[in-house]
């Protein structure tokens, strides 16, 4: 995509000062320049003086994914075609599989990031280059490559660069110079060597030095002269400089010309110059080129969508994988961390060191430090991230970029390693405490827990300016989920006089007028409410339901009842249906006493009651038991059990008007009125838990886009 010839040159007119006030606002399809901003940023491409690259990334990898990002209608052979032009252009070729390096460790010379960074843009279609202080901490002969490699991409375009102080050598190779005062008002624009001329003229005038700012024979100009006129101090008449106080209150020497004097000298200097021009004069100013009219909204093209976000997500992948440390950590630290968890449980229930799951107290809390590792793990691999990616963002801020892909291609890939992370968890610390098919229960809610803390991450990193202050939110993240969580302090004993609502309603219920009535709904077990804005509480509550009620053997017990109760529904059962009842009532019996020598038997026979849930009779020799381990104690926790059964008689006490929601109940009721009737809502607590987990990250993302895009526009309009 190529800007029009009348555009550009309508647009280098108003940069070259050529448009005059009187001729009114630079207009574009009968808008103002402001107002076309967003149909103008496809020509224009911004190059930072920070480098803005990844630096996990090899040299060809940071080329490849910005030319696949800014040119993604080319083949993938076009783009390895121009990729290859500009690394021989930019002499990184021999270095192209190096990776970058940071700006402390570095792989790589200053001279070859400043190229490295322009060559991003290079690989564009852009038509207006900004070159932000490209030589800013190289050396001489640094600066002069890196202006070579500038000038050559000045063909049939508009390359704007700023500079401070340049060398005479370095000045020279520009075609025009546009000089600005403080304030930004412009004090001339030329050629170098007519800007020389005209403040060596107004050096001499003034008698201030040598003429024309350097030494005329032997060739040499000093640029740096300039800014010694423009700020030739102000002195008294014994010739003592005068000062005054700056902005910041500090002493600085007066200037004797203001900016302001130096914008009207420029503007005077030009009026005379036109009025040398009498040909241009009698003829007046020549008409502005039409401009073709630019369609108001462009076909979304699906080639170029689909290869943005692909890119993005393979950036973001490979940037996480070659940080070779990191990587390290990540797949270590959450394996360490279940070993130690689990090692430190294993031998504190019996005083014999003899482990046994059913009997071990400490599984509840074996569960809730297990959801603390992913959301801790989730923040540190998090917290940081956008932080690092901030400057290439707002780089690319021009580009069509779509935020959503990038948010979506950052969350995927940390919560890639989070699942990785709670795989290796679960793996090791349910082997360690013997916690026997429960798998992807813990590896769910782990995983969901982790997802929350993974958006949680990203919202402070794009909040916050640097690493370590973002590092300190973590704790200020974990310690209430600590502490709000339900399990390191109970809801029963927590104080919640912060809960008006509970409180209101704890007044209303225990009222002795309520009482005389028999209202008795307040529970303990309540859930306070500030304990409804912590992650842990939900993956918490829902885990140890699913530990009491979907292990492998209240799962099939729960399925047989269930059978068992659809045929005991039915008022006239055939024969087969009888003799099905009779299989199944028999199988649970035999299902609650299962016992065999080893584990491992006890797994067959669980897999042949899986086969008579599906309709094969029953073989009871296949589940005769035999002395040994009891399927009880290998899957079932007491203490597990016990919190269970506790909230569903609470929940379900008669003495009270309704079914209220507490702490670790399977169910939640909620009330409903629709059209004036009155309904119940029964929800699952895995599915209550789930859906909040999974909205909450939802809504952190959104909170995370608007953050971005709110910085990204005014990052842009400053």
């Amino acid at each position: 995509m190529g800007a029009s010839g009348s555009g550009k040159s309508t647009l280098l007119r108003a940069l070259s000062g050529q448009l005059q006030p009187s001729q009114g606002e630079i207009l574009l399809n009968g808008q103002s320049l402001y107002d076309n901003v967003e149909q103008l940023r496809r020509f224009v491409s911004y190059i930072p003086q920070d480098d803005a690259f990844d630096d996990h990334l090899t040299i060809e990898e940071n080329m490849s994914f910005a030319a696949a990002i800014r040119s993604p209608h080319l083949s993938r052979r076009d783009r390895g075609r121009r990729i290859e032009g500009k690394l021989t252009e930019l002499g990184l070729s021999e270095r192209r599989d190096n990776i970058v390096g940071s700006a402390i460790k570095k792989t790589l010379s200053g001279g070859e990031r400043k190229r490295l960074n322009i060559g991003l843009d290079m690989v564009s279609s852009a038509d207006v280059y900004l070159f932000d202080e490209p030589t800013s901490g190289l050396s001489s002969k640094d600066s002069e490559h890196v202006i070579e490699i500038i000038r050559s991409m000045a063909h049939n375009k508009i390359v704007l660069v700023t500079l401070h102080q340049p060398t005479s050598k370095l000045f020279q190779m520009f075609s025009k110079a546009l000089l600005l005062d403080k304030g930004g008002r412009m004090v001339f624009y030329g050629t170098p060597t007519e800007m020389l001329s005209y403040f060596a003229a107004a050096e001499h005038e003034q008698h201030f030095g040598t003429e024309l700012g350097g030494c005329p024979a032997c060739g040499t100009t000093r640029p740096e002269f300039i800014f010694d006129v423009l700020e030739t101090p102000l002195r008294d008449l014994s010739g003592d400089i005068i000062y005054e106080e700056n902005s910041q209150g500090q002493l600085v020497p007066a200037r004797r010309f203001s900016p302001d004097y130096w914008r009207d000298k420029y503007e005077s200097f030009r009026l005379l110059q036109d009025m040398k021009q009498v040909n241009l004069r009698k003829q007046g100013p020549q008409p502005l080129p039409a401009i073709p009219p630019l369609r108001k909204k462009e076909p979304i093209r699906w080639h170029d969508e689909w290869t943005q976000f692909r890119t993005l997500v393979r950036r973001a992948f490979m940037s996480k994988v070659r940080n070779r440390g990191n990587l390290i950590i990540t797949l270590l630290v959450a394996p360490a961390l279940a070993a130690i968890i689990g090692w430190a449980l294993y031998f504190t229930d019996d005083e014999s060191g003899k482990y046994d799951f059913a009997s071990a107290f400490h599984i509840p809390t074996y569960i809730f430090i297990s959801l603390l590792v992913a959301m801790f793990l989730a923040l540190m691999n998090s917290v940081d991230d956008i932080i690092r990616d901030r400057v290439v963002l707002h780089r690319e801020r021009n580009l069509d970029v779509k935020l959503p892909y990038y948010i979506f291609a950052k969350f995927t890939t940390l919560a890639l390693f989070s699942a990785v992370q709670c795989i290796l968890f679960v793996l090791v610390g349910n082997k360690i405490l013997m916690i026997r098919g429960m798998f992807w229960e813990y590896f769910f809610f782990m995983f969901i827990t982790a997802a929350s803390g993974t958006s949680l991450g990203l919202v402070i990193s794009s909040i916050v300016a640097d690493a370590k202050t973002a590092a300190n939110f973590v704790p200020l993240v974990l310690i209430p989920q600590l502490i709000f969580g339900g399990a390191l302090i109970k809801y029963e004993e927590m104080n919640r006089d912060m809960d008006f609502i509970y409180g209101f309603k704890r007044w209303l219920t225990r009222h002795p007028e309520a009482s005389a009535q028999g209202r008795r709904d307040d529970s303990a077990l309540r859930v306070p409410l500030i304990s409804r804005f912590v992650a842990t509480h939900y993956s918490y509550e829902a885990l140890i339901v699913a530990q009491a009620k979907l292990n492998p053997l209240t799962i099939r017990q729960d399925r047989l009842q269930k059978q068992m109760d659809d045929l005991v529904s039915k008022k006239n059962r055939s024969d087969a249906e009888a003799a099905r009842l009779e299989d199944l009532k028999d199988t649970l019996a035999l299902l609650s006493g299962l016992e065999a020598a080893t584990p491992r038997d006890i797994e067959k026979k669980l897999k042949r009651v899986d086969e008579i849930l599906d309709g094969k009779p029953l073989d009871a020799g296949a589940l005769k038991s035999h002395s040994g381990v009891t399927a009880e104690r290998l899957y079932t926790n007491q203490k597990v059990t016990d919190l269970v059964a506790k909230a569903e008689t609470e929940q379900n006490d008669y003495r009270r008007l309704r079914a209220i929601n507490v702490f670790f109940s399977p169910e939640k009721h909620y009330d409903m009125y629709i059209f004036g009737h009155y309904y119940m809502l029964r929800i699952s607590v895995l599915t209550y838990a789930t859906t909040i987990l999974v909205g909450s990250s939802l809504g952190l993302m959104a909170i995370l886009y608007g953050v971005l895009k709110r910085q990204l526009r005014t990052r842009s309009r400053n």
